[in-house]
């Protein structure tokens, strides 16, 4: 199959071999060579045994009945690298994140959602409230195949394979605080609050969710769902302690690059109020034409998005992380331009550990708004106008500006 956004005939011309599409690779030889190495060692093997990193899937294809299961290395090498995107960020490239996650096998059941207190599914909650890799035992009803998929929001995964039993063989290391949570049945949001409070990071929250441990009446939840759902729920609640504190005083412009995405943030003195400009850039696997691809999603003071987006909570969620650190209040403008480089999609993860990375930076900072412009122009590859055109935030902040002005010199 052609690469999302590449018209069929090229492949079929190129084959691999001529790179008509402009790659430095081709992504279609590359996930299937890297698959095969795999498939080849596990063609007669029934059963594995490997620790977990841990690592668990709750899909949502035939929901309410979906398949829920743990992911485990084929692979040699250290379990908690495969599930692990605040070590990848910034030292592994987009070839080597492929191929690492090409070599975990999704080792699932198909249950029903509201199954989760069932015996058959235990290995999977017990997997997900780990903290470090957990031995794990999977005997499988046929040799896993490859199934390899690119999504905007979840991490890729090599094989895929039924099972018929599964159990944890190991110890899982549970801090004594979510075994508390657990145990007295506290409502899903309450427990994820305390437990990101406590210094959780929202991958494990996203493990626990999905995987109907926490919760009253608990049930699996699509890991698409839940990845969306920690983001947008501790956000709102970092929101409601950032819109108490003091304003920044000075723009501030942050800026990172990794895996052919590129984040540039400016954060604007004044209320809270937030808005993504994202710019799919042409002449890519994506957008193939001459004319970039470009969304925007904005939100005012009442926190309410004008659209529900996963990628769009990763960046909120970032920067009130940042907002929320430096007890101070700002309106917020992302900038998220994806570059040719960026074929193949490995999760949102990587979008919310590229802002975490840009806003960790030292700032660049202007005393006035002009000022900031200029500076966010020199870091985009999109046109400094086209942003001002899209922008409803910069042009409700240029006025604030003038209004400001003119009662200073009235």
């Amino acid at each position: 199959m052609a690469p999302i956004g590449v018209n069929p005939r090229l492949c079929s011309t190129c084959k691999g071999s001529r790179r008509l599409c402009g790659l430095p690779e081709c992504p279609i030889l590359t996930r299937i060579k890297r698959q095969m190495d795999i498939s080849e060692k596990l063609k007669q093997i029934k059963g594995l045994e490997s620790p977990t990193p841990p690592s668990v899937l709750v899909g949502e294809h035939g929901y309410p009945t979906v398949r829920v299961g743990i992911n485990l290395p084929a692979g040699e090498g250290d379990a908690r690298l495969y599930e692990n995107p605040a070590e990848w960020w910034g030292r592994l490239s987009l070839y080597e994140i492929v191929e690492l996650r090409a070599s975990l096998v999704y080792s699932y059941v198909r249950a029903r959602v509201t199954s989760a207190n069932l015996r058959d599914v235990e290995a999977v909650k017990e997997a997900s409230a780990s903290l470090k890799p957990v031995d794990s035992e999977v005997l499988f009803r046929k040799t896993p195949v490859f199934s390899m998929r690119f999504d905007p929001l979840l991490k890729p995964v090599g094989l895929a394979g039924e099972v018929e039993k599964m159990r944890i063989v190991g110890n899982p290391v549970v801090p004594r605080r979510v075994d508390q949570l657990i145990e007295d049945r506290v409502k899903a949001l309450p427990a994820l609050i305390e437990l990101y409070e406590h210094g959780y990071d929202v991958y494990y929250l996203q493990r626990l969710l999905s995987s109907g441990t926490l919760g009253v009446n608990r049930r699996f939840v699509p890991t698409r769902w839940a990845i969306t759902a920690v983001d947008k729920h501790l956000g709102d609640y970092l929101l409601r302690k950032v819109r108490g504190y003091p304003e920044i005083k000075e723009y501030e412009v942050y800026h990172s690059s990794y895996i052919g995405n590129r984040y540039t943030v400016l954060l604007i003195p004044g209320a809270w109020s937030m808005e993504m400009i994202e710019v799919w850039l042409p002449r890519s696997v994506w957008v193939p034409g001459e004319e970039a691809q470009i969304y925007v999603i904005r939100e005012r003071y009442d926190g309410r998005p004008t659209a529900e987006d996963g990628g769009y909570y990763a960046i909120r969620i970032a920067i009130l992380e940042h907002l929320n650190s430096s007890r101070r209040c700002a309106a917020a403008l992302a900038i998220r331009e994806i570059t040719p480089d960026y074929f193949a999609p490995v999760g949102n993860w990587q979008i919310r550990e590229g802002v975490r990375n840009a806003l960790r930076g030292k700032p660049m900072r202007a005393g006035n708004l002009r000022d900031a412009l200029g500076l966010v122009g020199s870091l985009t590859i999109t046109p400094l106008r086209e942003i001002l055109r899209l922008s409803w935030l910069l042009r409700s902040a240029e006025r604030q500006t003038s209004l400001a002005e003119f009662l200073g010199s009235s």
